[in-house]
Formats: C-alpha cells, structure tokens, sequence
C-alpha cells in the first residue's frame, strides 16, 4: 500500500499524454536603417576670394541720439577690417575691434564689449550697420589689398 500511494501520481502523469506543442516565435524581419544625414557643412565655408584688406568708414545714419540722450558722436569712425579663411576682423577708431565668422553667403556678425554690427561682401565692396550705446552707422568698406 505505501507503493501505492507514492505510485499514484507517477501512474496519473503516463496517463495524462504528451502535452500540446510549443509554438516557436516568429521570426523578426531585420530593421533596415536609414542612411546617415549628410555632414554639416565646415565653419569656414566663406565663398572664395574674400581674403585681404578692407578700408572704409562707419558713417551715424540721422537723427540718432544715445542710449543716455545725448547725440550720437562721433558722426564718423575709420573702419579697417582684415579677412583671411572665412574669418574677419573689424577695427573702428582706435580701440574698437571685433571678430566674426564669414557665413557661405558672404554674410557676417560681429559682436563686441560695446558694439556690434553685420554686413554682408558684395563684389569688391562691404556694407553693413553696426550699433554702439544706441547709435546706428552704415559701414561702408571697399577692398584694399590682399
């Protein structure tokens, strides 16, 4: 009878049959990736012929006054400005210099502790704005020399 007992279950699992199949996973198809985006295009994609020496003058367009309401002075600053590889430098009057980044459109920005401007080259020419404690100038640059 202990037999038995122990023996029971053996005897119910023969009699229980196979069991039912396990399906087998689906296969996955394999992900198809996209192709990289294209490389930004370098900094310094100046379009070309822009490198040498360019003289001209920051001229305060009318009717400006300062940021304190005083007028505007001086009504007229040097401006020299120096490129080279897509970069440039710009110097009004004596102390103000700013350095600037040739976009692939020629265009530019310049910003520094108490001025900024932008322009744009055209054919052996620059013109732009810059912008000092208030006060607006034309700049007006023609190219000098490599």
């Amino acid at each position: 009878m202990r037999y038995t007992i122990f023996a029971l279950p053996l005897m119910l699992a023969a009699c229980a049959g196979t069991p039912p199949p396990v399906a087998a996973p689906r296969p996955v198809a394999p992900q198809v990736m996209a192709p990289a985006p294209p490389a930004p295009a370098p900094v310094n994609a100046a379009p070309v012929g822009l490198d040498g020496r360019w003289m001209g003058t920051a001229q305060l367009l009318p009717g400006q006054t300062s940021s304190d309401g005083a007028a505007c002075r001086p009504a007229r600053i040097p401006a020299a400005m120096s490129t080279n590889g897509g970069r440039a430098a710009l110097a009004l009057g004596r102390g103000t210099r700013m350095e600037g980044t040739i976009t692939a459109d020629g265009m530019v920005t310049f910003s520094g502790d108490t001025m900024m401007a932008q322009g744009t080259f055209q054919g052996s020419g620059f013109q732009g704005e810059a912008t000092r404690q208030g006060c607006s100038y034309r700049l007006n640059l023609t190219r000098r020399g490599r």
